[in-house]
């Protein structure tokens, strides 16, 4: 009987702890499961001019600090996917530098996607780094494939949390038709 008891009570910490780590990572590192019909609409960008304070490149991220006048936006920006790849090829690797001034793009809203603006649009000196079509393409693609993921993800837990929803109740049952008989 204090087996089971014992075992009841380790699966019950178990499918805890499996459940804040659920609400944990959904909440710090899962998509926004919309976020792509917001990044559709045209409505949802700007475009203004910015003048870049510092920058990171990574494998196939640009990372951007910039300053503009825009009250509706905080500083954070970044170029990935194949807009990344589309501004490499288009000659940004030349230009970039501090307090270069360029007009981008961008919607006003970071939708579970490292808590930075999109660069959708990239120009520099009227020329186009990246074109507002293509790139708003190219981010909206990204976002799907990001949403699919994590659509994979939640199953995937949602399954093993429900496994172990399934395991405590059967648990439970066990103890409780154990205790039956030995009362007997």
């Amino acid at each position: 009987m204090r087996k089971a008891i014992f075992g009841i009570i380790a699966c019950g910490i178990l499918l805890f702890f499996s459940f804040i780590s659920l609400g944990i990572w959904l909440v710090l590192f899962a998509p926004d499961l919309n976020s792509t019909e917001y990044y559709i609409d045209d409505k949802n960008y700007d475009s203004f001019e910015c003048k870049v304070s510092s920058f990171n490149v990574y494998d196939d991220v640009i990372c951007f600090e910039l300053e503009h006048s825009q009250d509706n936006y905080y500083e954070t920006f970044k170029i990935c996917g194949k807009n990344f790849d589309l501004a490499i090829k288009n000659g940004l690797s030349e230009i970039l530098r501090e307090n270069v001034v360029f007009t981008i793009s961008s919607a006003n809203a970071y939708r579970g996607d490292g808590w930075s603006y999109p660069v959708v649009a990239l120009k520099y000196n009227n020329g186009d780094i990246i074109p507002f079509a293509e790139g708003k393409q190219n981010y909206v693609e990204y976002q799907q494939q990001a949403e699919n993921r994590a659509e994979r993800y939640l199953l995937i837990a949602g399954g093993v949390f429900a496994f172990l929803i399934i395991a405590e109740i059967c648990l439970i049952i066990l103890c409780i038709k154990s205790g039956k008989t030995h009362k007997a």
